[in-house]
């Protein structure tokens, strides 16, 4: 039997828990009701782009009102044609016919507005806001919440059915009310979660292990026919369009040389179709760009920009990059490293598979029996590098798959390390200089599950393949979503 001293203290200990869960459960359950009855929005602040006003980790409240009671310096959250919430502060009005009203919007943070004007007949105005307690309503509207509310309820029940003339007191009513506000509000959070909202800047951002992470700007792809002599003295650049958000930077230096960090050229697509083909000609005007431009061989330099200058660009870490030969009056295309080719065998873009079982079985027969992604890469330079990044997102929050090679730990997924680039295993070793076909596989590691989809949920794997050209290196990226049930 437990000593009466140590028995107190675990009684006090459980009170602590139970009444800070309880405080949790009021604070879930006050925003879902305001949500319901008074019609308040919460919002959780996933960036920064409204710092120092609001940053990121803030839960602030939100209304919806009229637009043409809008004035300039409000806060409002409206909704994009890309389908991204967004947050920031009322720079220009703009009244139209009937209730329509034209906002052009900016972050605090930004040095220049939103790309697009958003018009609207209503909005959401913020009205209040709390900094960080957006990571809290975040983790109540997760299944652990739910989880923790379970074991409340169990745990309360289990008391009351407590057998007499075990030495214990069965819970007063103070604590059995404090139970059922926790279980209730700590379930009703996970059925109403507050909706986040992203920062213009910032591209699809994901909480991991409590921070704010962002989306790494991809590089486009170039077109079958990259570069082509113009009759009149210029080329014309083809690539492809990576996401509608990004425009083309680019950049020029001497062969041999350092290339510029400033800009002669930066496009804005006309097609916001991705995948749409993108073409820039460039005239020697274009390329010197105000500047003397001496007769030689220069190296021409693209990346992706995420459009909405924020306080430092965002730019894609890889670039584009041709040889061109510029005289007194032409520009010529040069050589030009195309980036290497990427296949992968399996799993299949946007495909939802019924079961973890049917996932392994279609990915185990691509994949030589072995149910974890794969395909091939093969650049006539040879390959100097592939990498892997496998996240998967559930009722367990967001985790990213190692195989802890080398180390004590199993294989899993593992809340941590999402930011991480892995090695997979190759066939022939890379890097390599033959041009021969490379094989890439997501290791499985030692022991473990002996599979990369032993839970359901929603995947999202990364890859990035260099080549082995020296010194232009390219990169190829690419980026597989899929679902397990």
């Amino acid at each position: 039997m437990m000593e009466p001293r140590l028995q107190r203290a675990a009684a006090r200990v459980g009170n602590a828990v139970l009444w800070v869960a309880a405080v949790l459960g009021v604070i879930s359950l006050v925003l879902g009701l305001a949500t319901v009855v008074a019609g308040v929005q919460p919002l959780i602040f996933r960036s920064s782009s409204m710092s120092p006003a609001i940053d990121a980790g803030a839960l602030a409240l939100a209304r919806s009102v009229e637009a043409k009671d809008l004035a300039t310096g409000d806060i409002v959250s409206v909704i994009g044609s890309d389908g991204v919430r967004v947050t920031h502060r009322v720079v220009k009005v703009d009244r139209g016919a009937d209730d329509q009203v034209s906002l052009v919007l900016q972050g605090d943070a930004n040095q220049s507005p939103d790309e697009e004007p958003y018009v609207v007949t209503e909005v959401d105005r913020v009205f209040f806001d709390v900094p960080y307690l957006g990571y809290l309503a975040n983790w109540l509207a997760s299944p652990w919440a739910m989880f923790v509310a379970g074991i409340l309820v169990a745990l309360l029940i289990g008391s009351f059915f407590r057998r007499p003339g075990t030495g214990q007191q069965r819970p007063g009513v103070g604590a059995g009310i404090a139970v059922v506000v926790a279980a209730v509000g700590l379930g009703a959070g996970t059925l109403s979660p507050p909706p986040t909202t992203e920062a213009y800047f910032v591209d699809n951002s994901t909480f991991e292990a409590g921070t704010i992470q962002a989306h790494q700007v991809r590089i486009f792809d170039w077109d079958t026919s990259p570069c082509t002599n113009n009759a009149d003295g210029s080329v014309t650049l083809r690539y492809k369009l990576t996401s509608a958000r990004y425009d083309m930077v680019w950049y020029r230096g001497p062969k041999g040389g350092a290339i510029s960090t400033r800009a002669f050229l930066t496009v804005a697509p006309s097609n916001p179709t991705v995948g749409s083909v993108v073409t820039t000609k460039i005239t020697r005007a274009t390329l010197a760009n105000g500047e003397s431009l001496a007769a030689g061989t220069y190296m021409i330099s693209g990346r992706s920009k995420l459009k909405g200058s924020a306080t430092s660009a965002w730019l894609s870490t890889s670039d584009r990059q041709t040889e061109v030969t510029v005289d007194a009056t032409t520009v010529r295309c040069g050589d030009i490293n195309l980036p290497p080719t990427l296949t992968i065998a399996a799993p299949l873009e946007g495909i939802t598979y019924p079961s973890t079982k049917a996932v392994d079985v279609a990915v185990g027969l691509a994949c030589l029996s072995l149910p974890a992604p794969c395909g091939t890469a093969v650049d006539p330079n040879g390959i100097s590098s592939v990498e892997y990044r496998l996240q998967r997102a559930n009722w367990l929050g967001t985790q990213c798959w190692d195989p802890k090679i080398g180390t004590a730990l199993p294989p899993g997924f593992y809340l941590a390390g999402c930011g991480t680039w892995r090695t997979p295993t190759t066939s022939p070793d890379v890097p390599n200089t033959s041009g021969s076909t490379v094989t890439w596989r997501v290791p499985l590691g030692s022991g473990g599950p002996r599979t990369t989809f032993n839970q359901s949920g929603d995947y999202t794997l990364y890859l990035r393949i260099t080549d082995n050209a020296s010194p232009t290196r390219a990169t190829t990226e690419r980026t597989i979503r899929f679902t397990v049930d």
